[in-house]
């Protein structure tokens, strides 16, 4: 095969997957991450069939407790199996996945190698059969790498999700460059405390998160402050309604999803 007939492969190819995300509504063709301003930022949501980067930030950036949950509340919206791939300890917890609204039946968990991890995602996303695949890295990967797992999530038409702990940047370090559709970082952020005129002793408000968009390709970077209801509805994430112009406002009642009581800063 000549080069010319190679580059007209390539190009077919590339056109056969345009074609199949046209035929596929607007909604399919995103996930809904359950804030409604973060959703009108991304044109929809979450771009699928594509990969996304995730991690933490302080105390939480090796665990990566809270972009793992944000991770499994946007993937309980989807329908079909997600597998879990992990290169060391697997350390899930079973209530938390639960808590963010996922069905952890849903979830195939894989342990192996460190090394294999990359290849094995790149593998998984090819496959029409699976819904999502989330990969936790040791390491960061080159950007040959996250090419491949990028081309393999297109010809699946499979969303990956790259979960960092290990290969997360420390402090204000940067991870690498990536072909990575979205890279996002979800840290903790100070509590405000309520005031009560009663007692000496505060009670502790809120857990609040903020939620960075670092970049994106073809879109514009951006950062929500989201506080966390203490009383959470099970199985859904209490991430809470936007605020226009900062006052605060209730939640509108209306059928139950992701959203909870509190609050979100744009």
């Amino acid at each position: 095969m000549n080069q010319h007939t190679e580059t007209m492969e390539l190009l077919r190819d590339q056109i056969a997957r345009i074609e199949r995300r046209s035929r596929v509504s607007d909604a399919a063709r995103h996930l809904r991450t359950g804030l409604p301003d973060v959703d009108r930022h991304l044109g929809g949501g979450l771009p699928c069939g594509v990969v996304h980067e995730f991690y933490g930030a302080g105390s939480d950036l090796r665990v990566a407790a809270k972009p793992s949950r944000f991770i499994a509340s946007i993937l309980a919206d989807t329908e079909g199996q997600i597998v879990w791939i992990s290169g060391r300890y697997l350390d899930l917890h079973l209530a938390g996945i639960r808590a963010a609204g996922l069905d952890a039946g849903r979830v195939i968990c894989i342990e192996t190698r460190p090394e294999n991890v990359p290849s094995l995602c790149e593998d998984i996303l090819r496959e029409r059969t699976v819904a999502a695949v989330v990969a936790d890295l040791d390491v960061p990967l080159s950007l040959t790498a996250s090419r491949r797992l990028q081309l393999a999530a297109e010809v699946g038409g499979t969303t990956g999700f790259l979960l960092h702990r290990e290969s997360a940047p420390p402090g204000a370090g940067r991870l690498p460059p990536s072909a990575c559709q979205t890279r996002w970082r979800v840290r903790g952020s100070p509590c405000v405390l309520p005031f009560s005129a009663s007692t000496a002793l505060l009670p502790l408000g809120p857990e609040r998160w903020t939620i960075e968009l670092l970049r994106q390709r073809g879109g514009r970077p951006a950062s929500w402050s989201c506080e966390i209801s203490t009383h959470a509805t099970p199985h859904h994430l209490p991430l809470a309604s936007v605020l226009a112009h900062g006052p605060m406002v209730p939640a509108q009642s209306g059928r139950a999803d992701r959203i909870g009581p509190g609050a979100a800063y744009a």
